[in-house]
């Protein structure tokens, strides 16, 4: 059952990052709706009443203009308009008084007050305009009224005063708000942001890594690897895959190990009665039951051929086995390169004459002798001599060189944890031909199980792809290498290999 899937890892990260966005969200219209609300007292309340305060005062002063002129002209015109200037100064107050403050109104009940005694004072005034007999103009009379219009005037100003200060306060307040708001709404925005890379991050990482592990585990069991597996300690959907790539790679393992046993015991089953039909075709060969004809002896050679490449191929298939199983041995012991060559050249050179092809191997009897395996190394030899005859045309040639050449600090690894940690000599095998070749993007998948050059038509000859990979770890388990390379100029390639004559050697046991 899978626990932490990948749906609910994705869910998460979108509920977690939809949670920033709304908090953002409701955040700022929380403060958008307290601007507003902020905006609107202003434009509504604090505005208004200082214009209507200006207004007031203005107002006052056309009442005294109004009233000095009407005193001194007796034009009832002048009378109206300060009527009219006096109720508009009572509207303009009432609607001053509906949206102050409470300390406000205090100012506006004086003015009132005030107000009042000044209109009383005007009204005796009034009074006396037209009339015959004319009151001088009193001193205290005249400061008295001077006083009310002053404190009229202070009370309407301290009003306007008092508004600013609060349409002050309203805009710095709207502009500390502003700024908090900025860096809340940037916290948000930010942590967001951040959670969304690293949730992006992490969960992308969850699943690029493990794809990447399946990737790379892959590659080695398409290499032959079957023993590899990986870790899977998450219980998700790629754990799940994990699990079933073990699986697979264990049911591979077994069906390895079922084809291995099967070919196994088909090559052991295959060899007894071949070794009994080459036995068989070599005595008609010389004759021991009776004398045959020159097309027999054709036909007989032509077996004599066939039964030596499957003998061959039944040799592969059981040393491909044994490398697989860790049981291939050796029996090393001093001997001479040179020998080992000739011999083989002797058993394969009827597969030669057949396509006329020569060999031309240079005397190297001056090679000192090398600790090696005869039989494997003879085994090596026999393969690349085979190939090259088998991909060699008509009339070619096979060169052979062995030299003695001077090594410098290089260390390879032997089987069984032994280890040559310094070569001072190595004797180096060069066997050419003049075939047709192998594309260089080749020459290091031929050393592979089951690798083999596609030559677009130019031979049909086949084999089983193991001859070169069992020859390379033949060498390797010698302490030395093995490569190819192309011909300079010329067609055919040359297989080099390599054996240690004279090293420091370690036996980690």
């Amino acid at each position: 059952m899978i626990k932490n899937n990948l749906w609910r890892r994705i869910i998460f990260g979108y509920i977690i990052i939809t949670l920033f966005m709304l908090s953002i969200s409701f955040y700022l219209i929380f403060r958008l709706n307290f601007f507003n609300k902020v905006t609107d007292s202003v434009i509504k309340s604090n505005i208004p009443s200082i214009g209507n305060s200006e207004k007031l005062i203005d107002n006052l002063l056309e009442q005294v203009r109004n009233e000095k002129k009407y005193i001194i002209t007796n034009d009832i015109a002048f009378l109206n308009l300060f009527h009219k200037k006096k109720n508009e100064f009572f509207d303009r107050l009432k609607f001053l008084e509906e949206s102050v403050t409470k300390e406000e109104k205090i100012l506006i009940n004086k003015i009132k007050e005030w107000y009042d005694k000044y209109i009383e004072m005007v009204s005796k005034e009034f009074i006396l305009v037209g009339k015959d007999k004319i009151i001088p103009p009193s001193t205290r009379y005249e400061d008295e009224k001077k006083n009310i219009l002053e404190q009229i005037t202070k009370s309407i100003n301290e009003i306007i005063l008092s508004q600013q200060a609060i349409l002050i306060k309203k805009i710095e307040q709207l502009q500390i708000t502003v700024h908090k708001s900025t860096q809340i709404s940037l916290s948000l925005i930010l942590a967001a942001i951040l959670f969304g890379t690293l949730f992006s991050y992490f969960f992308t990482r969850s699943i690029c890594l493990p794809i990447k592990i399946l990737k790379d585990a892959t590659v080695r069991i398409s290499q032959g690897d079957l023993d590899h597996r990986i870790k899977t300690p998450s219980m998700d959907e790629i754990g799940t895959l994990g699990a079933a790539f073990n699986q697979m790679c264990d049911r591979l393992k077994e069906l390895d190990l079922m084809k291995s046993e099967f070919i196994s015991n088909i090559s052991h089953n295959l060899k007894t009665p071949l070794t009994a039909i080459r036995e068989a075709n070599e005595l008609m060969l010389d004759e021991v039951a009776g004398q045959v004809s020159e097309s027999q002896i054709k036909l007989l050679n032509i077996m004599k051929e066939s039964t030596y490449r499957l003998s061959m191929m039944i040799n592969d298939i059981l040393d491909i086995s044994r490398v697989e199983a860790g049981l291939m041995r050796y029996n090393f012991q001093y001997a001479n390169i040179d020998h080992i060559i000739r011999k083989s050249i002797s058993e394969l050179s009827f597969l030669a004459e057949r396509k006329n092809i020569s060999f031309n191997y240079t005397d190297s009897a001056s090679i000192p002798e090398v600790l090696l395996d005869r039989v494997k190394i003879a085994q090596v030899i026999d393969n690349i001599f085979s190939n090259a005859i088998k991909f060699t045309p008509l009339g070619g040639t096979i060169t052979i060189k062995a030299t003695e050449i001077k090594g410098s600090d290089f260390s390879h690894n032997m089987r069984g944890g032994n280890q040559i940690n310094t070569v001072r000599s190595l004797v180096q095998i060069s066997i050419s031909d003049t075939g047709i070749g192998i594309p260089v993007e080749y020459h290091k998948k031929i050393f592979d199980k089951f690798q083999q050059v596609d030559t677009k038509g130019k031979s049909s000859m086949k084999g089983t792809g193991l001859g070169l990979f069992i020859a390379r770890q033949i060498i390797v388990d010698h302490g030395g290498d093995i490569w190819v390379e192309n011909n300079r100029g010329e067609n055919g390639i040359t297989f080099h290999f390599t054996l240690p004559r004279e090293y420091d050697y370690t036996y980690n046991g």
